[in-house]
């Protein structure tokens, strides 16, 4: 029942393929822009989602994948950056964080930007865990968290 509304909230899927790294992805174009899209990409002990910004339908290219890689190899830092947007947020709503960062958040999932070029638009994601789920998305721009979106 959800699927055709996440496809009208994603956009048409103009291809799928299978990538060595993010196995299979889905092309979509929202808006004229493109990515990649991949939901279940094996990291740590869980799978990431993975948005890899494209033109022309290119598949990621090297400079992408090592931005990925060199990401999510540090989940403190992905935090950090994220930090200035993501930690007012939360607390505007949810009240004062308690614990360290990771006793309320949980990385699962970045964009990557075109060009692997962090003054590129792209984004990380951070669910909360325990028993009030919220997903919070960053957005940069100019290598900074500019922005955020908030789900329940």
């Amino acid at each position: 029942m959800f699927k055709w509304l996440w496809q009208l909230w994603q956009g048409p899927v103009v291809a799928t393929a299978v990538h060595p790294i993010f196995g299979t992805m889905e092309l979509t174009r929202i808006r004229g822009e493109e990515s990649w899209g991949a939901d279940s990409v094996p990291f740590a002990d869980r799978t990431t989602s993975v948005y890899v910004n494209t033109v022309n339908s290119e598949a990621p290219s090297k400079k992408q994948i090592s931005f990925f890689q060199r990401a999510i190899n540090d989940e403190t830092a992905l935090f950090q950056q994220s930090a200035s947007v993501l930690v007012p947020t939360y607390e505007r709503i949810y009240g004062p964080l308690a614990g360290l960062w990771d006793d309320t958040f949980e990385f699962v999932g970045i964009g990557i930007p075109l060009d692997a070029d962090p003054n590129n638009p792209w984004l990380l994601q951070f669910e909360t865990v325990g028993d009030r789920y919220a997903l919070f998305t960053i957005h940069f721009k100019d290598g900074v968290a500019e922005r955020y979106d908030h789900d329940t």
